[in-house]
């Protein structure tokens, strides 16, 4: 164990409710909600904090609700209550909310389920005299594919998000350690405490 305690004082040893491997936005998300509910929170990254290793680092990442699957919808609309949420927590925004432009086959099942579960609006060609969208400057619809229009569509700054969440999960008391890697997890004797599991 050579890791540096980040954003609280290392402890000799500790006891932990719950203990996330890995703090790039699921882990750190995952941290953040676990010490919002009071649990005593130990969150690991065997790199450097906000490091360029995986797939949460970068100036931009896409939220949307059309899914062809019916369950990711209703989650991306509580999502965006927990995102407006943390963001007022920490005083800055990572998201800007955006309309989202989705294109496909006219009779694709999945397509046709993405805007049905995610409440978009195909859009209807326009007359040759019509005022042109201004997405139509950069997309052209192919013969045969439709244009579906969702309110529901955002920019995250995908390193900015993770580091507000590392840093609202540490305001709320969780050890935040970075350069530690876990090697093994090993279940207790029934000899020891049952239900403690201490960081090593």
């Amino acid at each position: 164990d050579t890791g540096t305690a980040t954003m609280a004082a290392q402890p000799a040893e500790r006891s932990f409710d719950v203990i996330v491997v890995g703090a790039g936005i699921m882990g750190s998300c995952a941290a953040h909600a676990a010490a919002s509910r009071g649990a005593r929170v130990l969150l690991l990254e065997q790199f450097d904090l906000l490091h360029q290793r995986g797939s949460s680092h970068g100036e931009s990442r896409t939220i949307r609700a059309t899914y062809p699957q019916p369950h990711y919808p209703p989650m991306v609309r509580l999502s965006r209550r927990l995102w407006d949420d943390a963001q007022r927590d920490s005083g800055y925004a990572v998201l800007t909310p955006t309309p989202h432009l989705d294109l496909g086959p006219r009779d694709d099942p999945a397509f046709l389920a993405s805007v049905a579960n995610g409440g978009a609006t195909v859009l209807a060609p326009a007359a040759a005299d019509a005022p042109r969208p201004a997405w139509a400057e950069a997309f052209r619809v192919p013969d045969g594919w439709a244009a579906a229009s969702s309110e529901l569509g955002g920019v995250m700054k995908a390193t900015k998000a993770v580091a507000m969440f590392q840093a609202l999960a540490a305001k709320m008391g969780a050890v935040v350690r970075d350069r530690t890697e876990v090697v093994d997890v090993a279940r207790r004797n029934d000899d020891d405490d049952r239900g403690e599991d201490s960081e090593r």
